[in-house]
């Protein structure tokens, strides 16, 4: 059992860090995947209702006994009076869980943060999914149901997908930590948390993912 144990938690080891413009792009192909499935409506209807989304292109699920995942991210924080983004904050998602299925499995994850505080949590530095913030996994269907409030309920969303299809995926006790080596390469110094998020994307790949998201919010009909 020890053994296990410490292969699930040299996964991340054995992973190569992706570059901080990679996963820029990568995000814009997980999120095209996601808007492509005819069961997105409701994910388009709870981005235009949010202050922040991140986004994880590949988070690498291991089960072997006892499962863990691993995934480098980022986030994104929007202002919604004026329907400005700022950062990315890159980040990284760790995880273990018992009762895993064998095998690996490749995922792509998107958190809805649906407010402020959400956003701060994620970028603290280190935060426990499902202990010091609450998240749900989004509602699916074309629409959002019309008497239901979700921004209530949770302060973040997720949604997984994989292969065109939503993927079943929890994420309680997941850790995410700021990616300090991501932020030092993308920015060219290591800044603050707060420094980041007010700045607004300047890369291309970051500009063309940010014109996506803007498309899905302003071009979508609301239901």
């Amino acid at each position: 059992m020890k053994k296990v144990v410490v292969l699930i938690l040299c996964v991340p080891f054995l992973i190569f860090a992706v570059p901080a413009n990679e996963r820029l792009s990568s995000a814009l192909s997980i999120l095209k995947e996601l808007s492509s499935i005819p069961d997105s409506g409701a994910f388009a209807e709870l981005l235009r209702q949010s202050e922040g989304v991140a986004i994880f292109p590949s988070l690498i699920k291991v089960g072997l006994v006892i499962g863990g995942q691993y995934g480098e991210g980022f986030l994104l924080k929007r202002d919604v009076p004026s329907g400005k983004w700022y950062g990315p904050v890159f980040l990284k998602l760790t995880g273990l869980s018992l009762g895993a299925q064998l095998g690996i499995q490749n995922v792509g994850l998107v958190l809805v943060l649906m407010n402020e505080q959400a956003v701060k949590n994620l970028v603290s530095g280190n935060v426990t999914l499902g202990g010091n913030v609450s998240v749900a996994a989004g509602p699916m269907g074309r629409s959002l149901s019309a008497e239901t409030d979700y921004k209530l309920q949770s302060s973040i969303y997720s949604y997984s997908v994989s292969k065109g299809f939503f993927a079943g995926l929890s994420l309680q006790g997941s850790i995410v930590q700021v990616d300090n080596d991501a932020n030092r390469e993308y920015y060219g110094s290591l800044l603050t948390s707060d420094e980041m998020l007010k700045r607004q994307p300047h890369t291309k790949e970051a500009v063309e993912l940010i014109e996506y998201l803007n498309g899905m919010i302003y071009l979508q009909p609301s239901q």
